[in-house]
């Protein structure tokens, strides 16, 4: 009779067990491709060293046991304390403490460890789907073929043996900590939920401030940053108010569940009295009494991972810009190493090919950045003549077009106008040793990699004060071949060239008597207060792009699986709610059939509940991202967003389908 009883309660969570099946499923397969793809050695080869493959993917599996530990976690104290009866009737018929935690473990294990062979098996199969996603993320020249790893099998039973003993002892817990007035006492929190008094309609209001001021700091970041950067400087001023906003936004979320919601539910207008919307806001503020905290932590935690991946997504935008920035033409050479592999060169025609002349100059401007100081020290540029300039804008047309208005004027390419450009002062003037210029404007600098120049900023000057100032002359071959030929490039740079770091100038530079005092000498420094600086020899375009590709798609690769494991679990542990939620509340719905109100009206009801226990947390979460991305575009200008509100699409997609799953459940069960 027991067994049977027994039985019966794990039959009734039968639905319920299945959701939380398929959701270990999907995490568990998850977990074995990334385990895997470390695994695999001729990913590993051709992804080279610098793309730290492994341990990307390692953070990527640790992610998705984190996600997965919460999902577990936060499922089974569910399904214990829908299950308060059968513990009762388990008590009733004479099972003590250990008898009732071994069966509730016994349920967990075989749901887990059936879903663990489901998954490595979807894992094993999807695997090389996973490598192939991951391959071209990257542009690795790899041809993907099956792979099957026992040490990922390995690996991932171990992990969930280890998430699967966690929740044992978690099931310990919450079972120790059940008595048999449970029920009596959860009678009178209904009746206390119903109850909203001063100092709760106080935090309530105190939540939607939060939210307010958390959010009106996001939309206008510049303002505030520049204050809190003069305070506590760029980086700790910029720190401390990201962390402020963060805070705001998290306790204003937890209030506004807690007590703002609860409070908006208790005003009933008569207009409720059609349609059943007096019953919709009761029960919601009834669950919000209880479910508050998963509310709160649903919608904190959704909108920090889709904040997370619009910062990576921005990264990946930058980088993957910078490549034509840095890299131009397929190759940007230093005079004498274009020397080495000029005869060699001929076999690769028709290519194109210019000659950039630089002078390395002392200088003097004055920069100020906010909350770091000014520095007005001086130092060396790399200056350029207008007609140079402008040979080069046809080969690279990130370059803006620049007209000198006076023979004195002058354009600054800097390298802090992509990411400080609001923190950034540039004073009006530049002095040379011999004479002082006027910046006309200031640019960002894209005239390729600076380390195959000298200084720390670069000066657009007319041509003939380019010949007329004194400074060390060099130059920069540009060549562009024909896209067929760019691997035989590549090939013939590494063949002859060693890429090292060559062509040493020193100095020591001060500024006295509003006169630059010193000289720019070639060689390395003999004294310690000289400053020594080199120059690379090259840069290729296809190693540029190849190693950026390589690191940027990778990242891309783990966070988006991880942020979309994220979504579907949480979807999932909503969904789990509902089904049980309404299979205690089915009693109630067909006592309104027998008041004579209509399936269709009920059925709306459900609906609405639905609508307001996915949606709310989904859209508060989708606000908090998206006003955390335009903090993130303040700092880092130009970036590309479009894949991160593609996956807040996405979610509210996700979303919707598991309501819509919810919603024709329930309407077969009615």
């Amino acid at each position: 009779m027991l067994i049977r009883i027994i039985w019966r309660g794990f039959k009734k969570q039968l639905s319920n067990y299945l959701i939380f099946f398929f959701s270990l499923i999907f995490a568990v397969m998850v977990y074995y491709s990334f385990t895997a793809m470390t695994y695999e050695q001729p990913l590993i080869r051709s992804a080279g060293k610098n793309t730290q493959l492994v341990g990307m993917l390692g953070f990527g599996s640790f992610a998705v046991v984190l996600i997965l530990l919460f999902f577990m976690a936060n499922t089974n104290r569910f399904f214990i304390e829908n299950r308060r009866k059968d513990i009762s009737i388990f008590h009733l018929y004479g099972l003590n403490y250990y008898q009732i935690c071994l069966w509730f473990i016994l349920e967990i294990f075989f749901i887990g460890i059936f879903s663990f062979m489901i998954g490595i098996g979807l894992g094993v199969l999807l695997s090389k789907l996973f490598s192939m996603i991951l391959v071209k993320a990257m542009d690795l020249p790899l041809q993907v073929h099956f792979f099957f790893s026992t040490d990922a099998v390995v690996a991932t039973g171990l992990v969930v043996l280890f998430i699967l003993g966690v929740v044992s002892l978690q099931i310990l817990w919450l079972v120790s900590g059940y008595k048999f007035s449970h029920l009596k006492k959860l009678q009178l929190r209904k009746i206390q939920a119903m109850k909203i008094s001063l100092w709760k309609k106080i935090l309530g209001v105190i939540g939607v401030l939060l939210l307010l001021g958390g959010w009106g700091m996001a939309i206008s970041y510049i303002d505030f940053a520049r204050e809190a950067s003069e305070y506590f400087g760029l980086i700790q001023g910029n720190g401390l108010l990201m962390g402020g906003i963060f805070l705001l936004c998290v306790i204003g979320s937890y209030l506004f569940f807690a007590f703002t919601l609860r409070w908006y539910n208790s005003y009933r207008p008569k207009r409720l009295n059609k349609n059943l919307g007096m019953l919709s806001r009761s029960e919601w503020q009834l669950r919000l009494f209880s479910e508050w905290r998963f509310f709160g932590s649903i919608t904190v935690a959704l909108g920090l991972a889709l904040a997370i991946l619009g910062g990576m997504a921005a990264v990946v935008s930058l980088e993957m810009r910078s490549v034509n920035e840095i890299a131009p033409a397929s190759l940007m050479i230093t005079r004498e190493s274009y020397e080495k592999i000029a005869p060699k060169l001929q076999e690769m025609r028709p290519y194109q090919r210019q000659s950039l002349n630089f002078k390395t100059v002392p200088a003097k401007q004055s920069v100020e950045i906010s909350g770091e100081g000014m520095n007005s020290q001086p130092e060396i540029m790399d200056m350029v003549s207008l007609s140079d300039y402008r040979s080069f804008q046809k080969t690279n047309p990130t370059l803006r077009d620049i007209s000198l208005k006076t023979a004195s004027s002058t354009v600054v390419l800097s390298s802090y106008q992509r990411y400080l450009n609001d923190y950034t002062h540039y004073s009006k003037s530049i002095y040379l040793k011999n004479r002082r210029l006027t910046v006309q404007e200031t640019h960002p600098n894209f005239f390729g990699d600076t380390n195959l120049r000298y200084g720390t900023g670069m000066i657009v000057v007319s041509d003939k004060l380019f010949n007329e100032t004194p400074g060390l002359s060099y130059t920069i071959e540009v060549i562009d071949v024909k896209n067929h030929n760019e691997e035989k490039l590549n090939r013939l740079i590494r063949k002859r060239l060693k890429g090292d770091w060559d062509f040493p100038i020193h100095y020591k530079l001060a500024w006295k008597n509003k006169q630059i005092i010193g000289e720019v000498s070639k060689g390395e420094g003999s004294k310690k207060e000289d400053s020594t600086i080199y120059r690379s020899e090259y840069t290729s375009y296809q190693e540029v792009y190849r190693m950026t590709r390589s690191s940027m798609g990778l990242v891309l690769f783990v966070v988006t699986f991880v942020t979309a494991t994220f979504i579907i679990t949480t979807a999932s542990m909503v969904t789990l709610r509902q089904l049980s939620e309404f299979k205690q509340k089915r009693k109630k719905y067909a006592l309104l059939r027998q008041m004579g109100i209509p399936d269709k009206t009920i059925y709306q009801e459900i609906k609405r509940e639905n609508r307001v226990v996915f949606f709310i947390p989904a859209i508060l979460a989708l606000i908090h991202s998206i006003l955390a991305l335009s903090v993130i575009s303040h700092i880092a200008k130009n970036a590309d967003y479009w894949f991160v509100y593609l996956f807040c699409g996405l979610m509210l997609v996700v979303y919707a389908l598991f309501y819509w799953i919810s919603c024709v459940y329930q309407k077969k069960l009615l």
